[in-house]
């Protein structure tokens, strides 16, 4: 009887450690369930860069980074750099078609699409990179018209390099006087109206031309910022540089709408926290990192600096003028608040220049 009762007590041991276990089990097969719910995601980069610059390397490689591990290696990312999968233009309808799921390039390639980003190329604004980009998010931000430009995509980052200067191989430049005739290479059809209106002649060239164009004469002078003195060797050529941030050159980093759409309420979260305005200075500060070498690189050569401020800017503000106020015409007259932008770009110049004085 006894040899009975144990046997059935040993059962009943036995029996309660085989429903815990199966309980156990259960858990976690519900947890594994959960996690199953979360997708994953390996998204298309696409950008004009080379894959060894500064802007996949330390900042989209970095947000891939971020990404990755915030979401337990459920998202990655796939980089297709130097226009693998599309020219410099195409990169933005990419990211609309969902070529790519992100894309990076120049506003500037896709000529009369973001009439209101283009503020960012007006002269005397953008007074380095970081903070010509912190004024363009901060307006991205506050302008609804900004917005819906963007409207078929999902920003993550837009951003500016450095502003643009004047430099020379023969020809001193301190006047818009001293302008006047000159073959200039031009960045934009901004930068073309800028040249136009100081009396010279605009050439429209890929950065890679410039060089040996200046060496052999075939242009006079080229604005360009301060980092293809360094990257481009431009240094080698250059005698004079004008400095009076003449413009900028913005760029936009974008996800597919659909991309954006696919993710989770979490992910679409942990994505956002990632991106904005931090990101976007973080992304300027790179060119203002390499603008500081060339300018450095150049003076070490020999160049000489003309630093327009004070009463030397005056007579170029004076002669740029008109332009300003027909960028602000013709937006008024497409219906937007161009106004209101300018007035708040030049705001945010100053606020962050007292900023950093302070």
């Amino acid at each position: 009887m006894q040899i009975s009762n144990i046997k059935n007590r040993v059962l009943l041991i036995i029996l309660l450690f085989f429903i815990l276990f199966l309980a156990a089990c259960n858990d976690s097969w519900a947890v594994e369930s959960e996690n199953s719910d979360e997708e994953t995601h390996n998204l298309i980069v696409s950008h004009f860069q080379p894959g060894n610059h500064p802007i996949q390397t330390n900042i989209l490689e970095g947000l891939a980074s971020d990404l990755n591990e915030q979401t337990d290696g459920r998202i990655d990312m796939e980089f297709y750099p130097s226009n693998t999968l599309g020219d410099a233009g195409s990169q933005y309808d990419m990211a609309v078609t969902r070529e790519a799921d992100i894309a990076l390039s120049v506003y500037g390639y896709s000529s009369g699409r973001f009439p209101l980003v283009t503020v960012m190329e007006l002269p005397f604004l953008a007074e380095s990179a970081e903070h010509a980009s912190e004024i363009l998010m901060t307006l991205y931000e506050e302008f609804p018209e900004m917005q819906e430009e963007h409207a078929d995509t999902h920003p993550l980052f837009l951003f500016s390099a450095e502003p643009a200067q004047i430099i020379s191989k023969d020809f001193k430049i301190e006047t818009p006087d001293d302008m006047k005739g000159l073959r200039v290479r031009s960045p934009s059809q901004m930068g073309n109206d800028i040249i136009e209106a100081l009396g010279a002649t605009p050439i429209s060239m890929p950065m890679g031309d410039v060089y040996e164009s200046l060496e052999r004469g075939v242009i006079d002078a080229a604005v360009v910022p301060f980092e293809t003195l360094y990257n481009y060797s431009f240094h080698e050529v250059t005698n004079y540089i004008t400095i009076g941030d003449f413009s900028a050159t913005p760029f936009f980093s974008v996800m597919s709408e659909k991309t954006y759409e696919d993710f989770s309420e979490a992910d679409q979260q942990t994505l956002d926290n990632l991106i904005g305005k931090d990101l976007a200075k973080e992304a300027g500060s790179i060119y203002d990192a390499d603008g500081e070498i060339g300018l450095e690189t150049a003076i070490e050569n020999g160049a000489e600096v003309i630093e327009l401020e004070g009463d030397a800017l005056i007579p170029w503000e004076e002669a740029l003028e008109p332009m300003v106020n027909e960028w602000i015409e013709q937006r008024t007259e497409e219906g937007y608040p161009a106004q209101e932008i300018y007035d708040r770009a030049m705001e945010l110049k100053e606020e962050l220049s007292d900023r950093e004085e302070d």
